[in-house]
C-alpha cells in the first residue's frame, strides 16, 4: 500500500476516535431562573391628635354641651366636665393583632377626693360615641388594654374592632376624660383648690398568644 494513503488513513482513523471519545459536542441542556420574591413587613403605630377639647356638660346646663376653657374654667360642685383627646392608629400584617395600652396616672392636688370633691375616671370610645371594650369609666391610676386587628386579618378575628394599615392624621378612637364635683360638698369645703389631671400614656404592642389568630 501506498505509505502517503496508510498515513492518510491513520489519520483519519485517530480523528474519527477523537470525535467519539473525545468531548467535543455536548448533549442538550437548559437553564432558567426564578425570582428570589420581596418579604415586606406589617406595621403598627399609635399617636395622639388634634387639642384636647373640653366641655361642660352639666345635666342642669340648658346648653350643654357647652365648650369651656380649662385655664378659665372654674368649677362647682355639682359640675361634670368632660375633656376629649384623639387618638389615630394603625396596623398591617396578616396575622397582625394587637393591644392598645392606655395607662392613666393618679390626679392630684387638694381638689381630688373620693367625697366632697372631684372625682376622675376615663373611657375609650368610636368615632361613634360607642364605648369600646371593657374601657368604661376607668379610674385614674390604672392601665387597661384592648385589643384590635388588623383588616388583613379582620375575618380570622371578626369579634376584634379594626385598625386600619396606614394613619390618617384624625382621631379614630377618643380618651374620654370626666371630672365631676361631688354635689354634695357642703360650706366652702374644696374651694380655691386645684386637680392636676396626671398624664395620659397610649401604647400599641402586637400580642400572638394562642387561640388570637385563627391558622385555617
Amino acid at each position: 500500500m501506498n505509505s502517503r494513503t496508510t498515513t492518510g488513513l491513520v489519520a483519519g482513523a485517530a480523528g474519527a476516535a477523537l470525535l467519539v471519545g473525545g468531548g467535543t459536542f455536548a448533549l442538550w441542556s437548559d437553564s432558567a431562573t426564578v425570582d428570589g420574591g420581596t418579604i415586606t413587613s406589617g406595621t403598627l403605630d399609635v399617636e395622639l391628635v388634634g387639642t384636647p377639647q373640653w366641655q361642660d356638660v352639666s345635666a342642669d346646663r340648658a346648653d350643654s354641651p357647652h365648650a369651656i376653657d380649662l385655664e378659665t374654667f372654674r368649677i362647682v360642685p355639682g359640675d361634670t366636665i368632660e375633656g376629649r383627646y384623639g387618638i389615630d392608629a394603625a396596623l398591617e400584617g396578616d396575622n397582625m393583632v394587637a393591644e392598645l395600652g392606655l395607662a392613666v396616672g393618679e390626679a392630684s392636688g387638694e381638689l381630688i377626693a373620693a367625697e366632697n370633691g372631684v372625682s376622675v375616671t376615663y373611657s375609650l370610645v368610636d368615632a361613634d360615641g360607642a364605648p369600646v371594650g371593657n374601657v368604661t369609666d376607668i379610674a385614674a391610676g390604672q392601665t387597661v388594654e384592648v385589643r384590635f386587628v388588623s383588616a388583613d386579618n379582620s375575618a380570622k378575628d371578626p369579634a376584634l374592632p379594626v385598625l386600619p394599615a396606614e394613619l390618617t392624621g384624625e382621631a379614630q378612637y377618643t380618651v374620654v376624660v370626666t371630672a365631676t364635683f361631688d354635689e354634695g360638698t357642703p360650706e366652702q369645703v374644696r374651694t380655691k383648690a386645684a386637680a392636676d389631671l396626671a398624664g395620659l400614656a397610649v401604647s400599641l404592642d402586637q400580642v400572638r398568644d394562642a387561640g388570637v389568630v385563627d391558622a385555617s
